[in-house]
């Protein structure tokens, strides 16, 4: 299991290129990768967005990308030799017409009239992915190191609580024997106190098994039980994309809750219920993290 929130950053160089590496992500619904990197790979954008998309399936990722072929470094300028002597040529003139000197030619020549450019050095495309590439794959590696750490640690949170739920689901199933018994205390009870009104055993026998039957949890427990089965097994699991799945498992559970809870009518019952809820309530806020 892992979280969708990781961040790692990395550099790698050798003696032809470097690269500066970094990714970090939060939670959403779907994967949203958005990319900034370099002019010079944008070729390699469809193939970097390939790259992620494998190995992680949710949530908004921004991965920043700086490159540096070094190559460049000793021939990355030069001068227009012809441009420039037709420049100077231009400007001894004036000066020989106006019987002025500039004060500095080569700076007004640099700064004003474009003599300096920037080579563009012919790219190596192949080169460039299997660097790139690469070095992206150890990124992702750390990164969803990360990930599962955090994942871990999420896992044992839910965990604790589950275990809580599990208790008082426990308790609930010793509990639940004594709602006809109390509701049929309380009947008899109150038909005591009415002294025009004529009852026999077959009647008050008719309206217990009656609410019997609506007040019975038992089918609520057993899929209580199925269900935090289940949730446990999903937080076991080593598959990508178990944030949907566990979502859906504590709607189911939340929901059977929520049954049992209007069903019952036991003061004891109804208190394990609501600490069951707001246990649920504990893991689906975190379970909106897990990828």
């Amino acid at each position: 299991m892992r979280s969708m929130t990781g961040y790692s950053k990395e550099y790698f160089e050798n003696d032809m290129y470097a690269i500066s590496l970094e990714i970090k992500s939060v939670n959403n619904k779907n994967l949203n990768l958005k990319i900034k990197s370099p002019h010079m790979l944008n070729f390699l954008e469809n193939k970097i967005r390939t790259e992620v998309a494998s190995r992680v399936t949710r949530g908004s990722i921004d991965l920043k990308i700086e490159f540096q072929d070094k190559r460049e470094v000793d021939n990355l300028f030069e001068y227009d030799k012809n441009m420039t002597a037709s420049y100077l040529k231009v400007l001894n003139s004036i000066e020989s017409e106006y019987n002025e000197k500039f004060s500095n030619k080569l700076d007004l020549l640099i700064k004003n009239l474009n003599v300096i450019r920037r080579n563009d050095l012919e790219i190596d495309e192949k080169d460039y992915e299997n660097f790139v590439i690469k070095n992206l794959h150890l990124l992702l590696d750390s990164f969803i190191e990360m990930k599962e750490s955090e994942g871990i640690r999420m896992k044992n949170y839910f965990l604790q609580c589950i275990n809580i739920i599990e208790k008082n689901v426990q308790e609930i199933k010793k509990l639940k024997e004594n709602i006809v018994l109390n509701y049929k205390e309380k009947l008899l009870e109150r038909l005591s106190k009415i002294t025009d009104l004529e009852f026999n055993d077959e009647s008050l026998l008719r309206e217990i098994l009656l609410f019997t039957d609506k007040s019975d949890i038992s089918e609520e427990v057993s899929r209580l039980e199925s269900h935090l089965c289940q949730l446990k097994i999903e937080l076991e699991s080593t598959n990508t994309g178990v944030g949907k799945k566990i979502d859906f498992i504590l709607q189911e559970i939340f929901r059977e809750l929520n049954t049992s809870g209007v069903k019952c009518n036991l003061y004891d019952i109804s208190k394990l219920i609501v600490e069951c809820k707001n246990e649920i309530e504990k893991i689906r806020e975190q379970a909106l993290n897990i990828e």
